[in-house]
């Protein structure tokens, strides 16, 4: 399954189409690449959900820095509420992410 978009939203389609799939115990396992793939926020509580219904979550990927993971929330944060305050395709988004990842890499 693939959703494209953030995973600070809940409402994605295959999100909500895995939950039910969890639900109704159709599935054991699910691979992700990284936890924030899955959802940005909440990884331990939706691991503990999954877990009661007796299905596994297996992360697939090398361990990241605690800097690297912060840097990671930062940009997506600052992405989610630009593209809310001026639209995803605008270019004042573009110019935002763009200078969010810049001044994040400065430091």
């Amino acid at each position: 399954m693939k959703d494209v978009g953030s995973g600070l939203k809940e409402d994605r389609r295959n999100f909500q189409k895995l939950l039910s799939m969890v639900i109704n115990k159709e599935v054991s396992k699910v691979i992700i690449a990284y936890p924030d793939r899955l959802a940005r926020f909440g990884f331990k509580t939706l691991e503990s959900f999954f877990k009661s219904y007796g299905m596994e979550i297996v992360i697939n990927h090398e361990e990241k820095s605690l800097q690297e993971e912060l840097v990671e929330d930062l940009i997506t944060i600052i992405s989610h509420f630009a593209g809310k305050l001026y639209g995803i395709r605008s270019y004042k988004y573009k110019k935002v992410i763009e200078g969010a990842k810049k001044l994040i890499q400065d430091c």
